[in-house]
């Protein structure tokens, strides 16, 4: 190879070199573009930058126009496609679902606001103070770009005090290129200042002057009762649900007078102890208690629930009664028929006196050693009828009958027609009179008859 030839074909091997390289280079910054399927842009316009990320020798290129602040656009996959082949790009949708969404924000201007410029430049040409607006049509929302000055343009404002109606041209923005117009029309007619609820009230809420806002009412559709001045309302209370932002009659409040009584903290079933801890202060409104609700905590405390009392509501004196309780005894064990009661044999406990059986024992020493008449279970509260007296005198034993009377004693001989303890009074006959008497058992073989 001689040197010239040499010479030319380094030469061309740069070129060579690019020829080979550049579809591979230019395959690489292709397939290095993604879509953003979510566009967020401010302005008018969407550029071939907001739609693919990558290289882009002209990202700047405007492709679309932009959608009004607020609103949302779909470039589905053919558009995007079509995008691509018109740019030379080497991207194409995966599938028919491959879109991206463009998004402009905006600031919206209510139509409130609308309606009070309009107002306030009827009130400078004349209008009444006292005067209000009600549009013929429904006036719409209009959003703005967002960093967009916001101010309201007001033209051909025209009050006409004989009919009572108005007409006006509004301009969003004011003196911008793309500014919105409305014409608006409608009446004009003379309004009550009131004070409303902001929010809803239920019947015993307390009204403050921070729940309280103002409304406009028509003239004519004002009631007598209607309440217009703000402090008629602070300190009173709804008698049943208030809805907000409407107008308030003086029947629909009373004045709260607020007492503090005690009530429960919890459920107490019927016949229920009230301990100190269940019993709670909660204010009520006067107006709403019966007469004979309990104010005083200590008419409540260690009372008993004569039915269900439910926690948080007032107690009333017919609800609760002052149970005493006394000391009763009872099996300590099991007791078979026969069994004589021993001091050991007997428990006491705390019962309510009304639970209290009448024909119950009350006293220790009546009980023992007396006899189970038949078979006792433990904790059984003892009764007169459950215990006899040990059998001091057999049925058909001789015994001394012995008569008092005055300073004489006389006695007889007789025989015990039923058995009985001592203290107990039995059927004895006399064995010569064959008379039969009641006489007391003194001792196993006495009993005596005691005159009237």
């Amino acid at each position: 190879m001689t040197h010239g030839s040499a010479s030319r074909l380094f030469a061309a091997l740069p070129f060579a070199f690019a020829l080979w390289a550049a579809p591979t280079l230019a395959s690489t910054l292709d397939e290095s573009l993604q879509l953003n399927t979510s566009i967020t842009v401010t302005g008018g316009d969407v550029t071939l930058g907001d739609v693919f990320t990558g290289y882009l020798s002209r990202p700047e290129k405007v492709v679309a126009k932009a959608p009004r602040p607020g609103q949302r656009m779909v470039l589905t996959s053919d558009w995007l496609s079509k995008l691509a082949n018109t740019y030379g790009l080497n991207w194409a949708p995966a599938n028919a679902y491959d879109r991206a969404v463009v998004f402009q924000p905006g600031q919206a201007i209510a139509p409130q606001e609308i309606i009070a410029a309009v107002k306030a430049e009827l009130l400078a040409k004349g209008m009444p103070a006292n005067f209000s607006l009600a549009p013929a049509t429904n006036v719409p929302t209009i959003t703005v770009s967002v960093g967009t000055d916001t101010t309201i343009g007001v033209r051909e404002a025209y009050f006409d005090a004989a009919a009572k109606t108005f007409t006006a041209v509004v301009e969003v923005p004011q003196g911008q290129p793309d500014a919105q117009f409305i014409s608006l029309r409608g009446k004009s007619f003379p309004v009550v200042t009131v004070p409303t609820l902001k929010d809803g009230a239920a019947k015993n809420t307390l009204i403050t002057e921070d729940m309280l806002t103002t409304l406009d009412v028509a003239e004519d559709q004002m009631r007598p009762d209607t309440i217009t001045d703000a402090r008629a309302l602070v300190g009173k209370s709804p008698k049943m649900f208030l809805r907000a932002g409407l107008p308030v009659r003086e029947t629909d409040v009373e004045r709260m007078n607020l007492l503090e009584i005690p009530v429960l903290s919890a459920d107490v079933a019927r016949g229920g102890a009230i301990a100190k801890n269940l019993v709670a202060l909660v204010s009520f409104n006067t107006a709403d208690l019966p007469a004979d609700v309990i104010t005083d905590a200590s008419l409540l405390q260690g009372r008993t629930s004569r039915r269900m009392l439910v926690a948080g509501a007032p107690v009333r004196r017919g609800d609760v009664e002052l149970v005493r309780q006394v000391q009763v005894p009872v099996a300590a064990r099991d007791l078979d028929r026969g069994e004589t009661l021993g001091d050991e044999d007997i428990s006491w406990v705390s019962m309510s006196q009304g639970d209290v059986a009448s024909n119950a024992v009350s006293e220790e020493d009546a009980l023992v050693g007396l006899q189970a008449k038949h078979n006792i279970r433990a904790g059984q509260t003892l009764r007169k009828f459950d215990v006899k007296r040990p059998i001091a005198v057999p049925r058909g034993k001789l015994v001394t009958i012995l008569w008092s009377a005055r300073a004489m004693n006389l006695t007889v001989q007789g025989q015990a027609l039923e058995a009985g303890g001592v203290g107990e009074i039995i059927k004895v006959a006399n064995t010569k009179s064959k008379t039969t008497v009641m006489a007391e058992v003194i001792d196993a073989t006495t009993v005596r008859i005691t005159a009237q």
